[in-house]
């Protein structure tokens, strides 16, 4: 898969030496329900408003915190819970911007509507402030499920693939005319919800504020790849603009971590890669030559198909082809994942 170049394992290992995958502000809200604001849009809160929901930012209401934003637990006048992320800004903005940025939230909670992308439920806009309510998921991200056990057992078989088909649809909706053909462009575990029942949706695909300046916009950057970048294909390296193909390769790392259970899909420590720090660069080739067995989730305990792993297994191979334009898109795969093969257990029954 041509996974060789030296300069970029050197940028990688300086990168991901102190990154830490789960960036604790892609975590939602833990308890209560799903917090539906009124109205057919995401309605704009005034600052009077998200104060009172978050007790002012309270300390005690700090939920997590991550590279650009922090997320508190609020309580709108419903009694309903949300997570209320709130954005890092550099300065205050001028009134240009703010009536800018309000137009682009607008715009972006009214399109955005599907059942596997997380909901913009309200939103607040100042010029020294930016406050995102997303509805809230009760059984917290795809990578808290898959390494951060706790007292919970480990995601089943069944609970893997229907998450795995649920974001691949969010995703393709993202990328579909309707919603824009964006690219989400920071896909990873932590930004896959999982509420009841284990359907899973997108996280952050209404990313619409974007930096006022040159060095604002490099000191994102710089920030985004040092914890980001294990999910990031080839061309991300080059800095080149990223586009839906590249979603789709960051896909197929999440499928493999599906599939393998590995905490760190970039580790130059890890000892059972067969010296291989990435992870796709050790799974890819044991499952394009059917060695499943060599690389799944041990934490399964064997309740699986095989036929269903080397399936998904194929889907992810084709995800990660560096060649983008060799990449299937997102709706083509979410199709490829919603098989028969898959979708059975270890004794041929139908999951679901």
């Amino acid at each position: 898969m041509g996974w060789t170049t030296k300069a970029v394992f050197r940028w990688l290992r300086l990168c991901c030496s102190s990154s830490n995958e789960s960036s604790a502000a892609d975590l939602p809200a833990r308890g209560g329900g799903i917090l539906v604001v009124g109205g057919a849009d995401a309605p704009e809160l005034t600052v009077r408003e998200v104060n009172e929901a978050t007790a002012r930012f309270s300390g005690a209401r700090l939920v997590g915190e991550g590279d650009h934003a922090r997320v508190y637990r609020a309580s709108l006048r419903t009694g309903r819970a949300a997570a209320a992320k709130r954005l890092r800004l550099v300065h205050r903005d001028s009134d240009d911007v703010i009536a800018s940025t309000r137009r682009q939230m607008s715009a972006a909670a009214s399109r955005l509507r599907h059942r596997n992308v997380a909901r913009l439920l309200g939103y607040t806009v100042a010029a020294d402030l930016r406050v995102l309510l997303y509805e809230f998921a009760d059984l917290g991200t795809l990578h808290d499920a898959l390494h951060l056990h706790g007292d919970r057992p480990p995601l089943s078989w069944a609970q893997r693939v229907r998450v795995a088909l649920d974001a691949a649809r969010g995703l393709a909706y993202l990328h579909a005319a309707s919603a824009g053909a964006a690219a989400h462009g920071d896909f990873r575990s932590s930004k896959v919800l999982l509420f009841p029942g284990f359907r899973a949706k997108v996280a952050d695909g209404h990313k619409v504020f974007r930096r006022q300046t040159d060095q604002e916009e490099l000191g994102y950057a710089q920030v985004r790849r040092a914890s980001t970048v294990a999910h990031m294909p080839p061309e991300w390296f080059s800095m080149v603009h990223m586009t839906p193909k590249s979603d789709v390769f960051s896909f197929g790392v999440v499928l493999l971590e599906l599939l393998t259970g590995a905490p760190k899909p970039f580790d130059f420590d890890a000892t059972d890669r067969g010296g291989c720090g990435n992870l796709w660069s050790w799974a890819a080739p044991l499952l394009a030559e059917g060695r499943v067995e060599e690389c799944i989730d041990p934490k399964l305990g064997g309740q699986y198909p095989r036929a269903g792993a080397l399936e998904l297994g194929r889907i992810a191979v084709q995800c990660l082809q560096e060649d983008l334009t060799s990449r299937p898109s997102m709706d083509t795969v979410a199709r490829l994942i919603n098989c028969d093969v898959i979708f059975r257990d270890q004794h041929g029954c139908r999951l679901l």
